[in-house]
Parts: C-alpha cells; sequence; structure tokens
C-alpha cells in the first residue's frame, strides 16, 4: 500500500466532543507523567546539580503541562470547528496531531525566550540556540504524545468494537427468530380445551387473535381468506402457557394475545393504542400500557 493510499484511509475516531476531550486530557496527564518520571530535557541534571528545587520542579512540570491541555483544548475544541473536517481519513488525524503539536512548540518557544532564557540571542547562536532547540523540542513533544495518542485510540478502537459486536449480536438474534417464525409459519398449532383435547388444528401463519371470554376463548383466524372465530371452552392464561415457545404469540391485553406475524401496524385510535390485524382495519385488539412497551420492542423484529 502506498504512503498516500495509507493516509485516504478512513479514520472516524476523536470526532465528538467526549473523544476529543479523552485525546486532550489523556495526552496532558501522560505529558505530566512521563516529565515526573524519566525527567527529560535536562530536567536530572538541574535537579542534581541543585539549579531547580523539587517544588520549583513540580511547579514547572504543572506549568508544562497546563500549556499542553490548553493548547490541545484551542485546537480541538475551537480551531477545529472553524477548518471543518470533509474527508474523515487518517491524513486528517496526523495533519491535526502535527499541529497541535507545532501549536505547543511554539508557545512554549515564546514563554521560553520571552521569560525563561537567560542566555543572550545573538546571529552567532541563533541557529544553534533557536531553531536547532525548537526542532529537537518538536521531535521530543511528538514522540511522547504519540503514546498517550495511540493509547486513546486502542481505547477507542476496542469500545467501538465492543459496540459493534453488540450490535451484530443484536441483529443474529433478530435474523435467527426470524429464521425460526418463517421456518414455522406453516407448522400446525393445536388449540387445547380446558380437558387437554384438541378442538382446533391451524397453520400458525393463519392465526390472527386469542381473546379471553369468562370461561371461553375465542380464537381468530382465517380459512380461505375469510376471518373465523371459534370459542374453546378453557382458560386465557392456560391457552398462554401451552403455546409460550411460539415468540409471535405475545399478549396485549389482559383479555388478548396476537399472532405478530399478521400485525398490519400500531395505530392509535380514540387516544389509545391498537394493533390493526388486517389490511381492511376490521379487526382491531387494543393495547394496555402495560404491554405497550414490549409490543413496540418485538415489532421491530417483525
Amino acid at each position: 500500500m502506498q504512503f498516500r493510499q495509507f493516509l485516504k484511509l478512513p479514520f472516524h475516531h476523536f470526532q465528538n466532543k467526549k473523544e476529543k476531550w479523552l485525546y486532550v486530557l489523556s495526552c496532558s496527564l501522560f505529558f505530566m507523567l512521563f516529565l515526573l518520571i524519566y525527567k527529560p530535557f535536562g530536567l536530572d541534571v538541574d535537579l542534581e546539580l541543585g539549579e531547580r528545587t523539587i517544588s520549583g520542579f513540580l511547579i514547572f512540570v504543572t506549568f508544562l503541562s497546563t500549556m499542553v491541555f490548553f493548547v490541545l483544548y484551542i485546537s480541538q475544541f475551537v480551531l477545529r470547528k472553524r477548518f471543518p473536517n470533509i474527508n474523515n481519513n487518517l491524513g486528517y488525524f496526523l495533519k491535526w496531531f502535527l499541529i497541535d503539536v507545532s501549536l505547543i512548540v511554539f508557545l512554549n518557544a515564546i514563554i521560553e525566550y520571552t521569560w525563561l532564557e537567560e542566555d543572550v540571542i545573538t546571529l552567532n547562536n541563533f541557529m544553534e540556540e533557536v531553531v536547532f532547540d525548537i526542532i529537537r523540542t518538536f521531535f521530543y513533544a511528538t514522540i511522547v504524545l504519540l503514546y498517550p495518542v495511540m493509547g486513546s485510540f486502542v481505547f477507542v478502537y476496542l469500545k467501538q468494537l465492543y459496540f459493534d459486536n453488540q450490535s451484530l449480536k443484536t441483529d443474529l438474534d433478530v435474523v435467527t427468530t426470524h429464521y425460526k417464525i418463517v421456518s414455522g409459519n406453516e407448522e400446525l398449532i393445536k388449540i387445547l380445551d380446558e380437558k387437554g383435547a384438541c378442538r382446533l388444528t391451524i397453520p400458525l401463519n393463519n392465526l390472527y387473535a386469542i381473546e379471553s371470554k369468562n370461561q371461553y376463548v375465542s380464537i381468530k383466524y382465517k380459512r380461505n381468506n375469510m376471518l373465523i372465530e371459534q370459542s374453546i371452552r378453557t382458560r386465557f392464561s392456560k391457552l398462554l402457557s401451552e403455546l409460550q415457545d411460539i415468540p409471535s404469540i405475545l399478549r396485549c391485553h389482559r383479555s388478548y394475545a396476537i399472532n405478530l406475524l399478521n400485525v398490519q401496524e400500531l395505530k392509535t385510535i380514540n387516544q389509545k393504542p391498537n394493533i390493526i390485524l388486517d389490511e381492511s382495519s376490521t379487526l382491531k385488539i387494543p393495547v394496555s400500557k402495560t404491554y405497550l412497551k414490549e409490543i413496540k420492542s418485538q415489532l421491530t423484529k417483525y
């Protein structure tokens, strides 16, 4: 793969507010810890020679880390809004990373040569004291900040993989449910009476609804495109218990259960939710608040 093609790879991380804060805070905190632990850039020498006290060292480290935080905050939350992203690719992210490092080095140079530098800058030592020093600082800052950037990227990437995995599992469950439903549509279901005798056998796909009527249940189904109702003496709860392994049969009301396979729509009628079970809207089944949430959730799978 050529380098230009590599830079054009999609990169959709560190775009939203939460991920930008992760980028800013991780870089700032890592920079502080790196200075405290390794004492680079001659800081260890200053401490050994007594040119800088421990308290002065801590103040200096805190100041530099605050400067990094300030620059990254301005870059990510102010400047990037003024230069909106057209292509979310790796090249765009690397460009802004180098801009961040450049701003940090530039601000550090201004502070150092305005207030902290004790040596006199002349034409003879300008290259050594200023130009080369800025180049070295840019190189070191790039290397140091790459660690938290890569760590943040791995964290965000793994988090995204986790959510993608959860989404795939949900989609797989839906597909599996659909497969079971479709493959079982023509399977005959048996409606038993209170004594366990089979009183009705119909294809699952033909069943529309079940209604409780005191000691009886009314089975609403279609045969030869005609809606038929048949009463069977049995308890409503007993019948639902016998059909509980069929996922498309779901209770929607104290007195009703429906077959989700034949639902046309969920519609509000007279400010009350109703299930429409046929295209002519003649078969309407009420939905109570107790079961409304579950009905809405299951309808997304059918």
